[in-house]
């Protein structure tokens, strides 16, 4: 839906060196130690109107193609630039002022023959299991839907350049809602059920969770996750991907360990804002690419759901119990 530009946006106008500032840390945990990301946005780069959530997303996907194609290391430099463009520039027919956002790493570079196609949807030169193909495609859908496009350079052991062009905005710019104090993030305690087909996902994901002292485990399909319910793990929570192969969604999931297992709290994510809203507020829904801030809150509040929900029950069987003992 992305790459088709039918992806449900909700933009605002805003500031990229804000923007980008904000996301520095999200860029960085999904990056190794042996990459170093420098961030090189002027002051008065112009304003742009987009998505945050899915630029946040493009950036993070491009910066994890950029990591994995300097498996010796490297560095990636976020650039951006005031620009205006003619139709004769050949930058796909765009006209008009844009603020050029680039990402250059210094990895291995793409081939020629390679190049032309790296933002088709499916397409992926990773082994089996290490890429969807679908990480640029979504930067691709993101930059075209936004009004502008996105193009990328690169020569063979000399790295690759992907700049991702959007149209300048006049319009006033949307304040930031200064959020309210958080809660300190506290070690938390308990298992956690992680599920995520996508394996570099889940492994990011449970490296956040364990972060917090939660212990892990893992599971790659809603099938293996109710197999382990089944077995009688100790489950304290169930983190789970929506979109998942298979007969079951994230989303039947919870409905499945609802019905089954009712003491066990279900969070969802979801890096698709349509499958955010389309299911509404019957589930929990912590939308990707998330912080690691964000994920204690959502953590939290759905083990204290859990815990309220125990309570309950515990505090109707009782009700019953001494209703039961009254009549004897």
């Amino acid at each position: 839906m992305a790459f088709s530009r039918r992806q449900p946006l909700n933009p605002v106008v805003t500031d990229l060196k804000n923007r980008v500032e904000a996301v520095h840390e999200m860029l960085v945990g999904s990056l190794r130690g042996n990459v170093q990301l420098k961030c090189d946005i002027p002051a008065d780069v112009w304003p742009v109107e987009v998505d945050i959530a899915e630029l946040e997303l493009a950036l993070v996907n491009i910066a994890v193609n950029a990591r994995d194609a300097m498996p010796g290391g490297g560095s990636i430099t976020l650039s951006g630039r005031n620009v205006t463009l003619k139709k004769s520039d050949g930058v796909d027919q765009l006209d008009g002022d844009f603020v050029a956002l680039a990402i250059t790493d210094t990895g291995v570079g793409i081939a020629p023959d390679v190049l032309p196609r790296i933002f088709e949807p499916f397409f992926t030169t990773k082994a089996l299991g290490k890429g969807t193909g679908l990480g640029l495609a979504q930067v691709y859908g993101f930059s075209h839907q936004s009004g502008g496009t996105v193009v990328a350079t690169s020569a063979v052991g000399s790295g690759t350049t992907i700049t991702i062009y959007l149209p300048r905005r006049h319009a006033a710019l949307v304040e930031a809602v200064e959020a309210p104090p958080t809660q300190p993030i506290v070690p938390g305690q308990g298992t956690i059920l992680v599920v995520e087909d996508n394996a570099e996902v889940g492994d990011v994901t449970a490296s956040l969770v364990e972060q917090l002292g939660y212990r892990t485990l893992r599971a790659e399909n809603a099938t293996d996750a109710l197999n382990m319910l089944r077995q009688g793990e100790k489950i304290d929570l169930v983190l789970s991907d929506v979109v998942m192969p298979g007969g079951m969604n994230g989303i039947a999931l919870a409905q499945e360990i609802g019905n089954h297992y009712p003491r066990i709290p279900v969070l969802l994510t979801s890096g698709y804002s349509d499958v955010v809203q389309s299911a509404g507020s019957q589930f929990a829904i912590l939308r990707k690419p998330f912080q690691l801030a964000a994920l204690e809150k959502s953590m939290r509040e759905a083990l204290e759901r859990g815990a309220a929900r125990e309570t309950s029950d515990r505090v109707l069987q009782f009700a019953r119990w001494r209703g039961s003992s009254a009549r004897e």
